[in-house]
């Protein structure tokens, strides 16, 4: 009974990664998929040239679902989310497997460890690093998608294997503590770039200078590229590089956009030698 369920729980990790894949590639061609997947600054570009120029020729289904905004400082969600649900994973983990004889590494999975770990930290990082503004939001698929993959990626990167520590386990932590560095390194540049006193006329976007921004547009998208690599080093299975590419794509997306608004908005003040995630290559 037990291994059924565990199969029916990786068909729907499978079938999950698979559509959201389909219409991550999608989204690279549609505009519409592409608009719901706006958020924050790309996303408040948008509204104040669509507002009055394309409102009116939109359907009355996806005017509602383009109208629909969450505050993006509701991102804090997707971490509580996926905690409460790695806790569960692990929690389960330690019922069936415990035995006295053991060590806590051989009865939990240890993707599901560092996953908990990066997810701590990006609820602390979100709640008192980052800064958004009141004008900040993401579209309702956004934020949907979002609690969805917190949902189904702790269940998806769990490894029932127990394994002893290898060369291959050990490029994969150094990975992953790589990229945790350099996310929280590029997220404390960008909230340097804001004051916490806002005031009416302050420019509420600047250049980002130092550490990998002087390479690429979005670090932090590389950095979160790194960590769920490592995950797929650490589990090597066809559900977690599923959602490594699955990962991949959605921030691909999200970089190319961001890139796209500095070179617009920033205009000269861009530097032009800037790559979008990965330095000297994209």
């Amino acid at each position: 009974m037990y291994s059924n369920r565990i199969h029916i729980i990786e068909v729907v990790c499978l079938f999950y990664y698979i559509i959201g894949i389909f219409f991550l590639l999608l989204s690279f061609y549609s505009k519409t998929l592409s608009g719901w997947s706006l958020h924050g600054k790309n996303l408040f570009i948008r509204l104040e040239k669509d507002e009055s120029e394309k409102s009116y020729k939109l359907y009355t289904l996806k005017k509602k679902i383009d109208n629909t905004l969450i505050p993006k400082a509701y991102f804090f969600h997707f971490y509580i989310v996926g905690l409460i649900v790695n806790f569960f994973v692990l929690l389960q983990d330690f019922n069936e497997n415990y035995n006295i004889e053991q060590n806590v590494y051989q009865i939990l999975s240890s993707t599901s460890c560092l996953l908990q770990i990066h997810l701590f930290r990006r609820l602390l990082e979100q709640l008192f690093v980052i800064r958004t503004t009141k004008k900040s939001f993401m579209n309702i698929c956004s934020y949907l998608l979002g609690i969805s993959f917190y949902v189904i990626t702790p269940i998806s990167l769990h490894s029932d294997n127990v394994k002893r520590i290898n060369s291959v386990n050990l490029f994969a932590l150094i990975i992953f503590i790589t990229g945790n560095i350099l996310q929280y390194d590029s997220h404390v540049r960008l909230s340097k770039l804001r004051s916490k006193d806002l005031k009416e006329g302050d420019d509420l976007y600047k250049v980002p200078y130092g550490g990998f921004f002087n390479f690429v547009s979005c670090p932090h998208y590389l950095a979160e590229i790194l960590i769920y690599f490592s995950f797929f080093i650490w589990n090597w299975n066809i559900i977690s590089s599923l959602n490594f590419v699955f990962v991949l794509l959605g921030l691909i997306k999200n970089g190319i956009q961001t890139h796209t608004w500095y070179l617009k908005v920033l205009g000269d003040a861009y530097p032009r030698t800037r790559k979008i995630i990965f330095p000297y290559i994209l």
